[in-house]
């Protein structure tokens, strides 16, 4: 039934009163998100025998998100998110059980003619410039040079997580095509300012040439020891070339860890070809290993793929990965799976 009951007078001039403000300032917010979905057979190297499986996040890892802008005059916008990964294979939330709900973003920022301020939980630059230059984006999975870097199961050589807790970022106005960012990670632990981390990238965006440049230092996060002084540096650089309907790619990273000691280097190379509605995808990345006390060791993980859009918000896709460390068997995994955006 519906309710008749009127507000009082002075409830209702408020309401009208932030109704108003709300419409002169004008304030958007929107839902956001992607579901990322695949099935097929599933092997790394040295990681035992294979599955059959149906698994989130093949193309991109599963995400939501919620974010608004409110312009403040003169040009000044306030920014805001919060977002967090699940599962859609399972219905889980996070991308592991120990993810906090807002474990993608969590912050609220300024913008305006002299760049833009963010401050709480803030995706890392080095992986939004990883998922940049290679052909497969943000593909933990199946990206050949993101697999190597970020992901547990092929060795992981960069530590720290792919967005930071208590962070504060600094963002330039583009310039000529170029762009800097500034950040840092404050680790709020025992030790104090020394486990902060910190980082900056620079990028280039024009007509068909993208460039990115990183460095960060690391000292908390996954990978990292939770006590005593354990460390890594990293340096990336990568970019892409469309030459019209083919564009390549190419990167290369170097990741020192101290405590324990150890380097991995990392290099990829890689191309994207326009077919029919969609496009065929190749790369290849190696990890050259290197700690003390042990053998040497190096990855190679090589993919293929065809990606096809049925529309700007989906597209379906098919990918054969082979992986092989040195010191084991080569492993194998053939995919399809279908990507939502909304």
């Amino acid at each position: 039934m519906k309710s008749t009951r009127k507000l009082p007078y002075c409830a209702t001039a408020l309401c009208l009163a932030s109704l108003a403000g709300a419409a002169s300032a004008q304030t958007s917010t929107q839902l956001y998100g992607l579901l990322d979905i695949w099935s097929g057979r599933s092997q790394t190297s040295a990681g035992g025998p294979a599955s059959t499986v149906v698994n989130s996040g093949g193309m991109q890892t599963s995400f939501w998100g919620w974010g608004g802008i409110e312009e403040l005059g003169n040009g000044l916008k306030a920014v805001f998110a919060i977002g967090g990964y699940l599962q859609p294979d399972t219905g889980m939330a996070g991308r592991t059980a120990t993810d906090a709900l807002f474990s993608r973003n969590a912050y609220v920022g300024l913008q305006g003619s002299a760049g833009e301020l963010k401050i709480g939980r803030l995706l890392n630059p080095l992986f939004v410039a990883t998922a940049q230059v290679n052909p497969f984006g943000g593909s933990i999975r199946f990206a050949p040079l993101l697999a190597q870097v970020w992901s547990l199961p092929m060795g992981r050589a960069v530590s720290g997580d792919t967005s930071w807790d208590n962070a504060l970022s600094y963002t330039t106005p583009a310039m000529g095509g170029f762009r800097f960012a500034g950040y840092t990670g404050l680790g709020e632990t025992g030790f104090g300012t020394s486990t902060n981390n910190i980082g900056a990238t620079l990028s280039y965006s024009g007509g068909p040439a993208l460039f990115y440049w990183s460095v960060q230092r690391v000292r908390v996060g996954p990978g990292l020891a939770a006590i005593g002084r354990s460390e890594q540096k990293t340096g990336f650089a990568g970019g892409s070339y469309d030459f019209g309907g083919i564009r390549l790619y190419a990167s290369f990273g170097t990741a020192r860890s101290h405590a324990p000691d150890a380097t991995a280097r990392t290099g990829q190379i890689g191309m994207s070809a326009d077919a029919g509605k969609g496009k065929v995808l190749l790369s290849w990345a190696r990890t050259n290993n290197d700690a003390a006390g042990k053998a040497d060791t190096k990855r190679d993980t090589g993919a293929a793929g065809y990606d096809y859009f049925l529309s700007k918000r989906t597209d379906l896709y098919a990918v054969i990965q082979a992986d092989r460390l040195s010191t084991a068997e080569t492993a194998k995994t053939y995919a399809v799976g279908v990507r939502h955006r909304f």
